[in-house]
This record gives C-alpha cells, structure tokens and sequence, in this order.
C-alpha cells in the first residue's frame, strides 16, 4: 500500500523567504520533507522558497484598507521556485515599505494595540480565506504560537474550519509575568493574551519549544503536550577551523533590538583599548535591523567595529569561513532580560554551524547561554564586567578560537544534524495527523 503524502498548512505571522530569519527556519524544518504545503501568512512581502507553491496572503495594509474603504481583505496565488534565478509568482504583493519600516523602527507598546485592534475590527474570515483552506485540504496544521491576539485567533478559526489537528511551535515567553514594563497598556495586553493562549492551547497536540525551561513552565502552567526542537544544521564531517586570522575575525549576525545593540556597543568599545598600540581584533556586524544614526555611530568606527549592509544567507556562510569567532549577545537591561530569558535564538545554530567559535553573552538567566554552557560549545560571558578579560584572553591566546571552534562543531554534530530533526519532525507530523 502506498503511503499518502501529508498535507501540511502552515499558519505563520513571517514572509517564507529563505534570506529572512522566520523563512530560513521554516525552510530549515520542512525543506527535503515528503509533504505537499500550503501556507497562510500575514505580513507584506513575496516568498522564496524551494518547499510551497501555494499562499494566501493577509497584511496590516488590507485590514486598514478594509476598516476605511470596505476592501476585500486577502489573496491566494501561487509560487513555483524553477530555480534560484527564476521564480515564478502568480502574484506579487505591492505595499508601502516605508510604512511597515517606520512601525518595525518604532517598536511602541500602542503601535502593537492598534495593529491589534484593526485585525479585530476587519473582516479577514471571509469565504475566500475559506475556500483556500477547504481546497487545500490538509491533513495536519503547523501554527507557531506568537505574542498575537490575531495570530492566535486565526488558528482557532482555521482548526475549528477544518477539523484537523494543530502542531505549534513556541520559541518566546509569551505567557509568564515575569516581565518588566511601566506601561499600563503593555499589562492589559499582557493579561488578555494570557487570556488567548489558554484559549488556544488546547488546540494545540503538540507544542514544540527550544528550550528545557520553557518545556517545563508551559507543561505547568498550561498542561501542555510539550517536546524539544531545535533549529538543525549540516555538521557532516569534521570541523575546518586550524587557524586564526590577525587581526582575529568576529561576526555578529542578526538582529540588534532588543538592545542587543547596547552590547554590541560596549564590546566596540572595549576592542578601541584592546587595540590601543595594534589592531589584535575587530568585529564586523551584518543586521536587517532599520538602524538608527546613534547606533550607526556607536557600531561603526572602521577601525574595530564595522557596520555592514545585509548579506544573504549564501554570503554569510562565506564571511563565516573567513573569520575566528560568531557572536550570539543579549541585553544586560532588567527588560530585556526577562523578555528573552526563555529564548533559544536560531542564531546560535548558526553559529555552531559556522566553523568559528562561538562567543555567548548574556545574562545567567538566558536558556541559550544555558545550555551552550552545558554542552560546553561556546565560550559563555554571564556578566558585562567579565568580556574585557575573555577578550583580551584571546587577542593574547589566539589558539583558543581553534580549540571552541572543535567544541562548536562536536556539540552541532550530538545534537542539531539536520536529518535527524526533519526525520523526528515528520514522524511527529504522521502520527499526530494519523497517517501512521
């Protein structure tokens, strides 16, 4: 008997682009996989991709547009990716980037409120989102589970639509109050999304989560059916890395909110006195962050600390081979500690996965530097006043880069091969959907 190929609709708030960090993860879960997809998502912008052809878009702009002026809200197309070159799209979104640049920039409490407020008072559960889902016809649903009262609400209207189950995926604290804000309004909405989550985890038969912490507050707190998945990698073979460049290379590649600038700041500053009679080191930062001119002066000296345009992820690979040591940092401000304490960044993969070492900062709390800590794979720095000397360490000690460059690679290879992942993910997916 030949087994059916499963139907998977994803229900995502990201673009499925593979040179943005939202698409790189889905294309890294599900691409290879022996699955037809389809895929819902809400944000501006066309996919690329070599895993879905078919889309049904929804954006802030057509909920405004229909709030205002009464327009339909969403549109099914279709994309099929011939090659990397050549695309084809049935449709392309045209929207106003700088509007969606300047909410990205100003990441205001009341800004969230009103994008909330406007999915809430549109009409986007219309029978066109309807039809796409019903002729799709899925077998299971793989709906992240967002910090979104829409997001969430979407899902339930799309399991109740269809009857099948749902496989989430947490990768932030969306939940607990362990959080620090003097916003009256970041409490409300805290609170009602509390609200919306037990709502809709019971939805849920399976939530995966990257971190052992989180795992346990959401089994607790929400009697979740909660498991480990982590972003995968291609750790075939051994590790390349024999020696060091002078100056010695670091690479930060990713976001910078959060205040993870702040951090980034502060180890520039500390290389202009590591460097004060030679130049023993210098980083070099890539972000699709919207960046600010104060934080363009304070990353960018072109002297020890260099602030670059975005590459792709192809680029990015290359820069790797040709530096000594990928930084994965954290704010140090009360904050944002608590905000990404439960967080496992799909970074740190990256930077297992680069043939540097890898360098962790942040604070003790961080479920990240945790477990890098654990697997002894990255050199950890718990504590702002600790960086100057674990610099200086290795501008004097070079070697050093060669020696957690192998513990990076090792812990890659127990713990984050790609096969394995997609092979455990799948399995998950049939007997979940009862393929099996």
């Amino acid at each position: 008997m030949i087994q059916k190929k499963i139907k998977i609709l994803i229900i995502s708030s990201e673009l499925w682009k593979n040179g943005t960090n939202g698409g790189n993860v889905l294309s890294n879960l599900f691409e290879g996989m022996d699955a037809e997809f389809a895929q819902i998502y809400c944000s501006p912008g066309s996919p690329d991709n070599t895993v879905c052809e078919k889309y049904y878009q929804m954006t802030d702009f057509m909920m405004i547009n229909n709030v205002i002026k009464g327009h339909k809200v969403g549109k099914g197309f279709e994309y099929f990716h011939k090659s990397a070159l050549q695309p084809t799209l049935s449709y392309a979104s045209q929207e106003n980037k700088g509007f969606y640049r300047f909410f990205s920039r100003y990441r205001l409490n009341l800004f969230f409120v009103i994008k909330e407020l406007l999915w809430k008072l549109a009409k986007w559960d219309n029978q066109q989102l309807s039809k796409f889902i019903t002729d799709f016809e899925p077998d299971i649903i793989f709906a992240p589970c967002y910090a979104s009262h829409y997001m969430l609400q979407i899902t339930r209207y799309v399991a109740n639509l269809t009857s099948k189950k749902v496989i989430s995926y947490i990768s932030d604290d969306n939940y607990s109050l362990r959080q620090k804000s003097l916003s009256p309004i970041f409490w409300i909405n805290r609170l009602i999304l509390r609200s919306s989550m037990r709502k809709t985890f019971p939805y849920y038969s399976l939530t995966y989560t990257m971190t052992d912490e989180q795992l346990f507050e959401l089994k607790s707190a929400l009697n979740a059916n909660m498991k480990i998945l982590r972003k995968g990698g291609d750790f075939s073979g051994d590790c390349v890395k024999t020696s060091v460049n002078l100056p010695i290379r670091m690479v930060y590649a990713g976001g910078i909110y959060c205040g993870r600038w702040k951090t980034l700041a502060y180890i520039g500053e500390l290389l202009k006195k590591i460097n004060q009679d030679e130049i023993k080191m210098r980083l070099d930062i890539y972000t699709q962050t919207n960046i600010t001119t104060k934080q363009r002066k304070l990353l960018n000296d072109n002297c020890n600390i260099f602030l670059h345009q975005p590459v792709s992820q192809t680029e990015l690979n290359q820069i790797y081979q040709s530096s000594d040591i990928a930084l994965h940092v954290e704010s140090f401000e009360k904050q944002y500690k608590l905000l990404t304490r439960l967080s496992f960044s799909t970074k740190i993969v990256d930077c297992l996965a680069s043939s540097c070492a890898v360098m962790a900062i942040s604070s003790k709390e961080h479920s990240g530097l945790t477990y890098l800590k654990k697997e002894d794979a990255a050199i950890c720095i718990d504590d702002p006043s600790k960086i100057e000397k674990a610099l200086q360490k290795i501008a004097d000690n070079p070697e050093i880069a060669i020696k957690y460059a192998n513990k990076a690679w090792d812990c890659g290879k127990r713990n984050h091969q790609i096969e394995s992942i997609r092979a455990g993910l799948h399995k998950d997916l049939l007997g979940i959907a009862s393929l099996t």
